[in-house]
């Protein structure tokens, strides 16, 4: 992972998860975003339009760091990272995938919800890592018993799924989690709607949550 990314994450300790159908309201979403000093965004790869959302963000929004989410391919890391996205994320644990984005030197974050898928991806060289799905998993408890067995190796997780305002403080107590995942802080339903002003006060509450 590259260094710089990873100080990002324990910076801003939230990493916007987002499903964008179109290039102008992911732009004015990021804006929001960049406004809250939270210069970071995760476009998931769920919708026709997120290369190109990627695209206009990188271009746009300089100040931006964008990844792309739900890579599930090389042939999506491959297309992501020539739309300029600088991370990668995963919903699981591909070591193709992995693999080839270690090859290129791509900061690639797999996904995992076992302690056999945490110490594949330790073994695999992954530094970050992802716990998917979070809150059905069990949340806070389940991270610190699946991490009680790799207490003397090095690396950092970002739980993602069931993350809103109420829970972020609870994950970000664990010495594991250096930031987490949550599509809430920027609800998929108010960008679609265009909904930019309560869009703008969920970010500003999850921020206060998360001790920004």
């Amino acid at each position: 992972m590259d260094a710089r990314i990873r100080d990002l994450f324990r910076k801003i300790k939230i990493v916007p998860v987002a499903v964008f159908e179109d290039a102008e309201r992911a732009l004015r979403t990021v804006g929001l975003l960049e406004e809250a000093s939270i210069p970071l965004v995760e476009v998931t790869l769920r919708t026709e339009a997120a290369f190109r959302c990627i695209e206009e963000i990188v271009k746009r929004r300089p100040g931006v760091m964008v990844g792309a989410g739900s890579v599930l391919s090389v042939e999506s890391l491959k297309k992501a990272a020539d739309a300029g996205a600088a991370f990668f994320v995963a919903p699981c644990l591909d070591p193709e995938v992995i693999e080839y984005a270690s090859a290129l030197a791509l900061s690639f974050i797999p996904g995992v919800a076992t302690p056999s898928e945490l110490n594949q991806a330790l073994r695999i060289g992954s530094d970050v890592v992802k716990i998917f799905p979070a809150g059905v998993l069990g949340g806070v408890k389940y991270i610190e018993a699946v991490t009680a067995p790799f207490k003397t190796r090095r690396f950092d997780l970002i739980p993602t799924g069931g993350i809103d305002e109420t829970n972020v403080a609870e994950y970000l107590g664990n010495p594991f989690v250096i930031a987490c995942g949550a599509s809430s802080v920027v609800d998929p339903s108010l960008v679609a709607g265009g909904n930019f002003e309560a869009l703008a006060q969920k970010i500003r509450r999850m921020k206060n949550a998360a001790g920004v």
